[in-house]
C-alpha cells in the first residue's frame, strides 16, 4: 500500500467518529432552551436596547453565577444578527465543532513529536462520544464547557511556542478562555508558570501584567453566588468525590456497580497524572533534551494535567454539597477522558521501533470499544433529555384547553426561533380524548393504563410500568397527559437503560421493560382536580387514553432558585 493511499484510510477512520458523533448529535438535538439558556435571551434583549456601547460591553460581559460568559453571548448575538432568531441548535453546534477542536492539536502535537498519523487514530474515539450528552444538546453548556477545555489546551499550547505569532495569539486566547467559564482563570497562572519554567522572563512579566489586568476585570463587580449548597462532605467523601470525578469516564464500562468502577480508575489516573506531572517537572528542571520540541511536549503535558487536576479540585468542593454522585455528571467527564487522552499521548511518545505499531493498535482496539459503551450506556439519557425539554416547552405554551400558543408579544418572547415538535400534531388528539376518553388507535391502551400504576404522596406523583417493551427511540414512548377544568399538562415517562448487555449490544434492546415518571408538585403544575391519561407516541401515530385516574394537587412548593441573571 502506498503511504498516499494509507494516509487517506486514517484519515477517514479518523472522520468516522467525528460523523457517526455529529449524527447522533442531530437525531436528538433540538432548538427548546434548557435552564440557564433562557438567559440568552434576556442578554439579546438587553444587548439590542442598550443606549450606548457602555451599555452593550455590561450586557455582554455581564456575571452569570460564578462565571463571566461573553464568549457564549457573543456567538448567541452572532447567530441572531445572521438569522434574525436564536438558535440554541447552532450554540449546540458550535460547542461541539470547539471539542472537535482538540484533536487537531493533538495532531499537531503528535505531528512534531514525529509519530505517523495512526497515532492519532485513538483519540477522536475517546473523545467524541454519548459521554458528554448534556453538554452536546445543551447550547450554552456547550460552548461554555467544551469552549474553556479547548481553548485552555490552545493557551498553554501556543504560549510555549517559540514563535512571537503563536505567543500573541495565546494571549488573545487567554482572555477569550477567561470569558468563556470561571474555570477559564486557570489559563492564567498555568500559563505563567510554564513560561517560568521555560526560562522565557519577557514573555513571563508580559504575561504577568496582562494576567493581572484580566483578573480584575474579571472580579471587578463580582458578587459571590448564593445556589450552591453548604459543603457537608467529610475529607473522605471528597476524597472520594475527586477520584470518582477523575475516573467519570468508565461509567459506561459494562459493570454493575458504576460508582465503584469510576472510583478505581480514578484512583489510578490520579496515580499516572501524579506520575506524569512529577516526571515532566524533574525534566524540564534538569533540562537536558535533544530537542527544543521534547521541553515543549512536557510543558504542555504539565500544564494540561494541572488544569485538569485544579478543574476537578474546583468542581469537588464546590458540588460536593449537591452529593458525590454529581461527580458523574456527563458535564464533567470531558475531563476524566482528556485526562486519560493526555496519559496516551505522554506514554505513546517515546516509544520507538517495532513496538509502537501494535501499541497503538491495541489503544485502538480499547478506544473504539469504549466509545461503542458510552453511545450504547447513554442513548437512554439523550432521549430521556429531549422528551424532558419537549414537554417542558408544551407546558409554558400552553396556558389554556383551547391549546392556542401563548401570545407572547414581546421581544424577548420572539427572539428564538419557532421549531417543529411532535406534540404539535397531538393537539386534535388530546382535545377529542379530553371530550370522549380516548383517541388515535385504541389498540393495547387499556392493557397498558391497567398494568401502570398511579401513587401520589405529599411532593411527587408518581406513576410506573413494569411490561412496556417498545425499542423506539427520538420522541417515541409514553407521556402522561394531566387535565383539568382550565388547562393540560404534558410530563414525560423515562426509560432505564437495559442492563442485559447481552440484549443492549446482540439485539440492540436499549432500555429495560417499563417507564417511570416523577411529577412534582411544583411550578409549572397549579391547585385542583386532574383527569390522568396516557399517551403512547410511536412513530408518527399515537394513542391517548383516559380512564378513572384523578390526581389531586392542593400545595404548590415553590422551586425558583436564586440566579444572579
Amino acid at each position: 500500500m502506498t503511504k498516499r493511499a494509507l494516509t487517506i484510510i486514517l484519515s477517514l477512520i479518523i472522520l468516522l467518529p467525528i460523523l457517526i458523533y455529529f449524527t447522533v448529535w442531530n437525531y436528538y438535538a433540538i432548538n427548546i432552551p434548557k435552564w440557564d439558556d433562557h438567559a440568552l435571551k434576556n442578554f439579546i434583549e438587553e444587548f439590542v436596547h442598550a443606549p450606548g456601547w457602555k451599555g452593550k460591553i455590561q450586557a455582554l460581559f455581564r456575571q452569570h453565577n460564578e462565571h463571566r460568559i461573553a464568549t457564549t453571548r457573543f456567538f448567541a448575538w452572532l447567530d441572531y444578527s445572521i438569522f434574525g432568531h436564536l438558535n440554541y441548535r447552532h450554540l449546540m453546534t458550535v460547542g461541539n465543532l470547539l471539542l472537535v477542536g482538540i484533536v487537531p492539536l493533538c495532531y499537531d502535537f503528535l505531528k512534531k513529536n514525529k509519530k505517523p498519523l495512526f497515532a492519532l487514530v485513538p483519540v477522536p474515539f475517546l473523545l467524541l462520544t454519548l459521554a458528554f450528552w448534556e453538554n452536546m444538546y445543551w447550547g450554552m453548556s456547550a460552548i461554555q464547557n467544551f469552549g474553556v477545555v479547548t481553548l485552555t489546551l490552545w493557551t498553554l499550547y501556543l504560549c510555549i511556542n517559540s514563535k512571537v505569532l503563536p505567543f500573541a495569539i495565546s494571549m488573545v486566547l487567554a482572555g477569550i478562555t477567561v470569558l468563556t467559564s470561571g474555570n477559564g482563570l486557570m489559563v492564567l497562572p498555568l500559563g505563567a508558570l510554564l513560561l517560568f519554567l521555560g526560562q522565557n522572563r519577557k514573555r513571563f512579566a508580559l504575561w504577568l501584567v496582562v494576567s493581572a489586568a484580566e483578573i480584575f476585570c474579571y472580579f471587578y463587580w463580582y458578587t459571590k453566588p448564593e445556589s450552591n449548597p453548604p459543603i457537608r462532605a467529610s475529607f473522605f467523601e471528597l476524597v472520594k468525590g475527586y477520584m470518582t470525578f477523575l475516573g467519570s469516564f468508565a461509567e459506561s464500562i459494562p459493570i454493575a456497580d458504576n460508582f465503584k468502577i469510576c472510583f478505581f480508575f480514578g484512583i489510578v489516573l490520579f496515580l499516572v497524572a501524579i506520575s506524569i506531572g512529577f516526571t515532566t517537572l524533574f525534566g524540564i528542571l534538569k533540562n537536558k533534551y535533544s530537542n527544543k520540541f521534547e521541553r515543549t511536549t512536557d510543558l504542555f503535558c504539565l500544564g494540561a494535567i494541572l488544569f485538569i487536576l485544579g478543574t476537578a479540585l474546583i468542581v469537588v468542593y464546590s458540588r460536593a454539597g449537591f452529593g458525590l454522585d454529581g461527580m458523574l455528571l456527563s458535564r464533567y467527564k470531558i475531563y476524566s477522558v482528556l485526562l486519560l487522552i493526555v496519559a496516551y499521548l505522554y506514554i505513546v511518545i517515546p516509544i520507538r521501533g517495532t513496538f509502537l505499531s501494535p501499541y497503538i493498535t491495541a489503544i485502538v482496539l480499547l478506544a473504539i470499544t469504549f466509545n461503542i459503551f458510552s453511545y450504547h450506556y447513554h442513548l437512554v439519557d439523550a432521549y430521556n433529555l429531549r422528551k424532558e425539554l419537549t414537554t417542558s416547552q408544551f407546558n409554558w405554551r400552553y396556558l389554556d384547553k383551547s391549546l392556542t400558543p401563548v401570545a407572547d408579544t414581546s421581544f424577548a418572547g420572539n427572539i428564538v426561533e419557532k421549531t417543529p415538535v411532535f406534540y404539535e400534531k397531538l393537539l386534535p388528539l388530546i382535545k377529542l380524548a379530553d371530550n370522549q376518553t380516548y383517541a388515535g388507535e385504541s389498540r393495547g391502551m387499556t392493557e397498558l393504563f391497567d398494568r401502570t400504576t398511579f401513587k401520589s404522596d405529599t411532593s411527587f406523583f408518581r406513576v410506573s410500568n413494569n411490561s412496556f417493551t417498545s425499542q423506539r427511540l427520538q420522541d417515541s414512548g409514553i407521556y402522561i397527559l394531566l387535565s383539568s377544568k382550565d388547562r393540560f399538562y404534558i410530563f414525560p415517562a423515562l426509560r432505564t437503560r437495559n442492563k442485559s448487555r447481552k440484549e443492549l449490544f446482540l439485539k440492540q434492546y436499549y432500555f429495560e421493560p417499563g417507564f417511570h415518571a416523577e411529577i412534582p408538585f411544583s411550578d409549572p403544575l397549579e391547585k385542583g382536580v386532574y383527569n390522568v391519561a396516557l399517551i403512547q407516541q410511536q412513530g408518527e401515530r399515537a394513542s391517548i387514553l383516559f380512564k378513572d385516574k384523578k390526581l389531586t394537587v392542593k400545595d404548590i412548593k415553590n422551586k425558583t432558585v436564586k440566579v444572579n441573571w
